[in-house]
């Protein structure tokens, strides 16, 4: 499952993004480490248009009460119709919703994304009878993302 990530601050979404990468997801980030939005960056392409379909945008929110420009992506996916889930940067802290997300996004915790994210795999391993492999199974076998 692919899955698109964007983040308030620098750093945010690192803890999320190596817990879904550890579950089998293939995570994008919508901004280089340079901060530079990938579809603007010379030689990069925005992952909403790359070669696999992402199938969720999560925005790791530190607390903001507006969209910041690290987190312009969610308008990106809600523009391509796809699920956003905000997550807080940290357990318990309060996530508010950006004005005019509050009826297109949904809100969650990081155990819970990375519970429907797992569950999501199965489905889609069990519908399209691929088998889904974890990174450390990919990188111990020397093979791509999927088997």
């Amino acid at each position: 499952m692919d899955v698109l990530v964007t983040e308030s601050k620098f750093g945010d979404a690192d803890a999320i993004a190596a817990r879904l990468r550890a579950e089998g997801c293939t995570v994008h980030t919508c901004h280089s480490d340079m901060g530079i939005c990938r579809a603007l960056a010379p030689g990069a392409g925005c992952p909403l248009d790359g070669p696999y379909p992402v199938g969720l945008m999560v925005d790791v929110r530190s607390g903001e009460e507006h969209l910041t420009a690290r987190e312009f992506g969610v308008v990106c996916a809600l523009r391509a119709g796809l699920q956003v889930v905000l997550v807080p940067a940290e357990p318990g802290l309060p996530v508010p919703v950006p004005p005019g997300l509050r009826q297109r996004t949904t809100l969650a915790t990081a155990d819970q994304l990375v519970d429907t994210c797992r569950h999501a795999l199965r489905t889609e391993a069990c519908r399209t009878g691929r088998q889904y492999l974890r990174p450390a199974d990919t990188a111990a076998r020397g093979q791509g993302r999927r088997a």
